[in-house]
């Protein structure tokens, strides 16, 4: 029997993929899909209907056939329908609002962060309302009481969340259109007035409120800082308190998988409550009684963490696991994963495009199916190197299948994860142990001190070791991969895994062209940047940030050089630029004026021009205007005299529409990078 008859939800879930990637790129009319709903259903109906055994097996591939044009069809569906459920009905208009909130208020540098439900909108009455929405309240006391399932009547013109303005910028709009949400506000301490509170029950509200009380156990003992942090992470789930620094130093050493409460946390609380049930083996009943007592257990942890979708994924796979073995499936893990992978995209198709959702499963089939032969390269006798050795291998393999992802994504790779997983994974096991006898005897005086000194010292070991790691020379590879060649090194990976089982020379040849085409992809980008020079202009959120290329050399402009590191990261990562080469004290720029490859460019970030007066204006092939200055476009004229004149995303809208209208009558192009994103001049020798 080989892997596809023995995997029946793989061959539902390839389908179902194909028909939410195709939801992406192709629009099919309503019509369309009825007709491939009949065909599936005809083939169905065709296989069936034939007896005779011959025509049978000679037409077999029909039922197969008319399941896969169904399940496409059926994600297709699914995807349009989740998009449709989520539209936000009310975007630009300014008016009063009755909200409910979803989620507790998150505490973020410069306000509090929650996500509403809009229920009725007043336009001479009150009227329904439909759509999720972030809003992004000023920090006060009234606004830190604030508790999910609040209902608020606010003044507010909600907004769509912003687009990528930066290449290779952050789709900000796409990542929250596919968790639901499509608009986003910011509310003023005198914009909103408390109405009622959701009184009915609510299974996420509780959730929270037991999470609260559990963190409150925590600084009950006096854990606080990165401490507090990694420990809320580990067991809760709960992210807020995690500093930039932190995260960073946690991602750079290939830990970051440990501060998400994910497949691991959820696979130790399955293997303490099957090695504590372990005497329930005697018989199916007891069997079947253990079972249940495991999923018991899961589902409460996965409502102590706070039902996050990584949380309720990693709940959901083991268990199906847990069925399993019930009933002595083990050699079905992979249909079992395939199974809850079904599951979940059922329940909304949008998480096939979670990092998470990505990252989790690649990483659990990786470990499954790269583990074993890992292991098999080395045998060793002594039980402490055994120990040793099937670490490494875990890690390896998992590695192995999440790699392609973490370059693409992160442009990162650290080359010392195996040091970091080694120490890191037993350390963070500790801690999970630790936490949980400490909830457990919190109400204990002596002992339950005893606990939290030992917890807090888990926790400052694990912390330390993990800056350590990263301060190692050559900690991280920056290195990056676009969604092509991503593509053509998995398909390398699956040839060759194909190939260690069947060895048949096709699976080779195709892995070995398929990196053969991955390094072409990596020679074409080198070749376009080598070959490129471009002034690029981005979208800051009050800096402003030009940037020439020359070929593989970066020079920028910037009046904040730790905003543009942030923006532009993954774009010059990803073009195979050199580090950046800040001009603004150099003999590039005198006063904002800049000569470049022909262009006369001046870059206005002070009104230095104010009140100037030449006798001849200045030719100019591009003033660029930014850092939140407020000019008098018709005196600036007077001095200088653009082609083309760019206002970056600093400048208010009410300045860049007086600039616009000004530019129309003096003939000057005008372009906006608020409206259309980051400005990119490709210049040809």
């Amino acid at each position: 029997m080989n892997f596809l008859q023995r995997t029946p939800f793989f061959r539902l879930l390839l389908p179902f993929i194909i028909g939410i990637i195709l939801y992406q790129f192709v629009e099919l009319f309503q019509w369309s899909l009825y007709i491939i709903y009949g065909l599936s259903c005809l083939f169905v109906a065709v296989s069936l209907l034939i007896r005779v055994p011959k025509r049978q097996y000679q037409f077999r591939w029909l039922f197969g056939l008319g399941i896969f044009l169904f399940m496409m069809a059926l994600a297709y569906s699914l995807s349009s329908l989740h998009e449709k459920s989520d539209v936000f009905d009310h975007l630009h208009q300014k008016g009063v609002y009755r909200v409910e909130l979803t989620s507790a208020p998150i505490e973020k540098a410069k306000s509090y962060l929650c996500k509403v439900k809009v229920l009725q909108f007043f336009d001479t009455s009150w009227k329904p309302a439909h759509g999720e929405a972030i809003l992004y309240f000023q920090k006060d006391k009234a606004t830190s009481k604030l508790l999910f399932g609040d209902r608020l009547m606010i003044e507010a013109e909600f907004t769509p969340p912003e687009k990528a303005l930066n290449p290779d910028g952050f789709d900000y709009a796409a990542y929250l259109k596919r968790q639901g949400v499509g608009a986003t506000c910011y509310i003023s301490s005198g914009s909103w007035q408390m109405m009622d509170r959701n009184i009915g029950f609510s299974i996420r509200r509780e959730s929270d409120k037991w999470r609260n009380y559990l963190l409150g156990v925590y600084r009950k003992f006096n854990i606080q800082g990165d401490e507090f942090a990694v420990l809320a992470a580990l067991t809760l789930g709960y992210t807020d308190d995690l500093q930039p620094d932190l995260r960073a130093s946690y991602s750079a050493t290939g830990a970051m998988h440990i501060l998400s409460v994910s497949g691991m946390h959820v696979g130790v609380v399955y293997i303490v409550m099957a090695f504590l049930l372990g005497f329930l083996n005697k018989s199916q009943r007891q069997k079947v009684f253990k079972a249940l007592f495991i999923m018991l257990f899961l589902w409460a942890y996965a409502f102590l963490s706070g039902l996050s979708a990584a949380v309720i994924r990693a709940t959901l796979m083991f268990t199906f696991v847990a069925l399993a073995t019930c009933f002595e499936r083990k050699s079905q893990i992979y249909n079992t994963i395939f199974m809850s992978m079904l599951a979940m995209l059922l329940y909304n198709p949008n998480f096939l495009y979670d990092v998470g959702f990505q990252l989790s499963y690649a990483a659990v089939l990786s470990i499954i199916f790269f583990q074993p032969i890992v292991d098999k390269l080395y045998n060793p006798t002594n039980k402490f190197t055994k120990f040793v050795w099937e670490m490494f291998s875990v890690s390896i393999a998992a590695q192995l299948g999440t790699t392609p992802f973490t370059l693409y994504y992160f442009q990162q790779f650290p080359n010392y994860f195996l040091i970091t997983n080694f120490i890191a994974i037993p350390l963070s096991s500790l801690v999970i142990y630790v936490a949980i006898g400490l909830l457990l005897v919190s109400f204990i005086p002596y002992l339950s001190v005893t606990v939290a000194f030992l917890l807090k010292w888990s926790l400052w070991m694990l912390n330390y070791f993990i800056v350590r790691v990263q301060n190692l020379p050559y900690s991280v590879w920056h290195i990056s991969l676009d969604i092509k060649q991503t593509i053509v090194i998995f398909l390398a990976i699956f040839c060759f895994s194909g190939y260690y089982f069947n060895k048949k020379f096709s699976t080779l040849f195709v892995g070995l062209v398929s990196l053969l085409v991955a390094c072409i992809f990596n020679l074409q980008t080198n070749y376009q940047t080598l070959t490129s020079k471009r002034m690029i202009v981005y979208a800051g959120q009050k800096s402003t940030h030009v940037n020439f290329i020359n070929r593989n050399r970066n020079y920028v402009y910037s009046t904040d050089s730790a905003e543009i590191e942030r923006i532009a990261k993954a774009f010059w990562q990803n073009q195979k630029l050199e580090k950046p080469i800040y001009i603004q004290n150099t003999n590039w720029v005198s006063d904002g004026f800049v000569y470049y490859e022909g262009s006369k460019i001046l870059i206005l970030t002070r009104d230095f021009l104010k009140n100037k007066i030449t006798s001849t204006p200045i030719e100019l092939d591009y003033l660029i205007i930014g850092n939140r200055l407020k000019p008098k476009i018709e005196q600036l004229l007077e001095c200088v005299h653009p082609k083309k004149i760019i206002v970056d995303k600093s400048v208010s809208k009410w300045y860049a529409q007086n600039i616009r209208q000004t530019c129309n009558e003096h003939k000057i192009e005008f372009y906006s990078i608020a409206e259309h994103g980051a400005y990119v001049l490709n210049i040809k020798d």
